[in-house]
């Protein structure tokens, strides 16, 4: 019985779009402008419930 360990996955989540799976310089900064929207979208959404009452 074996068990793989290691998985082959992109290590950028914009490479799953295209047909390679190589992680251009391109991938790499779209993923982290994606992930700094959406880390700034929780003190974003948490100033408008303030701003709105609650």
């Amino acid at each position: 019985m074996t068990r793989e360990v290691r998985h082959n996955y992109p290590p950028t989540f914009a490479a799953y779009a295209g047909d390679s799976h190589s992680a251009t310089t391109k991938n790499m900064v779209s993923d982290v402008f994606l992930l700094a929207f959406w880390a700034a979208m929780v003190p974003v959404s948490m100033w408008i419930g303030s701003a709105a009452g609650f």
